[in-house]
C-alpha cells in the first residue's frame, strides 16, 4: 500500500465539474490550484522530484453532506491504482441547502508508471467504503477513465457528445460548444476540436492558395507545395482518429499547444452558475 498525504480537502473547490487529475509537474500543479482555489491564491508547495500529486473533484453538489476522498493507491503490475471513494448525505441526514464542490488532493512518492484511477461507487455516511457492489466497481478495468461521467445539457452521454465534437472536425467542434455550457470536458473536446483540427484545415487551405499563386512562378513550387498539402491532410486525418479514439474510450488526451489551450478555454468560458443562497427560516 502506498502512503498518501493530503495536501487538501474539502467542499467549496472553484472546479465545478467532476474531475480527477494527476500532476506530475510545478507548471500544471500551479494552473491546477489557479481553477481550483482562484488566480491569486499560491499553490501549497511540492516537492516533484520525489512526489506526485492526485486530486479527486466531486463536481458541484445541491446541498452540504456530499464529500469525496481518495482513500487507498495501490502499486501493481500495471502501476499504481488510486481508489476514490464518494459520500451523499444519509437518507435520514437534513441537509443544509448550499451548492458544495467536495474535493481531496493528495500527494504520493513519484514513480514514472503509469496513475489510474477507480471508484469504489457513491455511499451514504457510515457505509463502509467498498461495500457490495462498490468493490466490484473498484476492480472493474472499465473504470480507469481519468474523467467519470457527468450530465451535460444535451441529454447525450459525456462520451458521446465528445465524439460529437470530433467527428465533422471543427463545425461540428462549434456545435457542440454552443450546445454544451456546463460539462468542462465535453467543452475541452469542442474546444481542441475547433483549435487543432480547424488550425490544420486552415493550413491545408492556406497552402493550397500559395500553390494556386505558385502557378504564374514556378511550377516546382507547385508541386512542393502540393506535397506539403497531402503531408498535413494525413496529419489532420491521424489526429483526428486519435482524438475520435480517445473521445470514445472517456479520456481528456491533450495535444501538444493545443490541448493546453483548449483546457484553458473549456473552463475560463465557462459560465458560472450563481451560488444559492440559505433558505430563510
Amino acid at each position: 500500500m502506498i502512503v498518501l498525504t493530503t495536501v487538501g480537502r474539502g467542499d467549496a473547490s472553484r472546479i465545478l465539474d467532476s474531475r480527477r487529475v494527476v500532476v506530475r509537474a510545478p507548471d500544471e500543479w500551479r494552473r491546477l490550484w489557479a481553477l481550483h482555489a482562484g488566480p491569486d491564491a499560491a499553490a501549497p508547495p511540492i516537492e516533484f522530484e520525489s512526489s506526485i500529486v492526485a486530486a479527486a473533484f466531486a463536481g458541484e453538489k445541491p446541498s452540504a453532506g456530499h464529500g469525496i476522498e481518495i482513500i487507498a493507491a495501490i502499486g501493481d503490475l500495471e502501476g499504481v491504482r488510486l481508489i476514490v471513494d464518494q459520500h451523499t448525505p444519509g437518507s435520514g441526514m437534513v441537509a443544509a441547502q448550499v451548492l458544495t464542490s467536495p474535493f481531496h488532493i493528495v500527494s504520493f512518492p513519484r514513480t514514472e508508471r503509469d496513475v489510474r484511477w477507480s471508484e469504489s461507487g457513491l455511499r451514504e455516511p457510515g457505509a463502509a467504503a467498498g461495500d457490495s457492489a462498490s468493490v466490484a466497481r473498484s476492480s472493474n478495468p472499465s473504470s480507469r477513465t481519468s474523467h467519470p461521467a457527468t450530465p451535460t445539457s444535451t441529454g447525450l452521454s459525456p462520451i458521446a457528445a465528445s465524439v460529437l465534437a470530433y467527428l465533422a472536425g471543427p463545425v461540428s467542434g462549434a456545435l457542440m460548444l454552443f450546445a454544451e455550457p456546463a460539462n468542462v470536458d465535453v467543452r475541452f473536446h469542442a474546444w481542441q476540436s475547433i483549435i487543432a483540427l480547424g488550425g490544420l484545415g486552415l493550413a491545408v487551405i492556406a497552402v493550397y492558395v500559395l500553390a494556386f499563386v505558385a502557378l504564374f512562378v514556378s511550377a516546382t513550387g507547385v508541386s512542393l507545395l502540393v506535397r506539403v498539402s497531402t503531408a498535413i491532410w494525413l496529419a489532420l486525418l491521424v489526429v483526428w482518429a486519435i482524438c475520435l479514439w480517445k473521445a470514445v474510450s472517456g479520456e481528456r488526451w491533450k495535444l501538444p499547444l493545443a490541448g493546453e489551450y483548449a483546457e484553458r478555454m473549456a473552463t475560463s468560458t465557462r459560465p458560472t452558475p450563481a451560488r444559492q443562497a440559505p433558505p430563510t427560516r
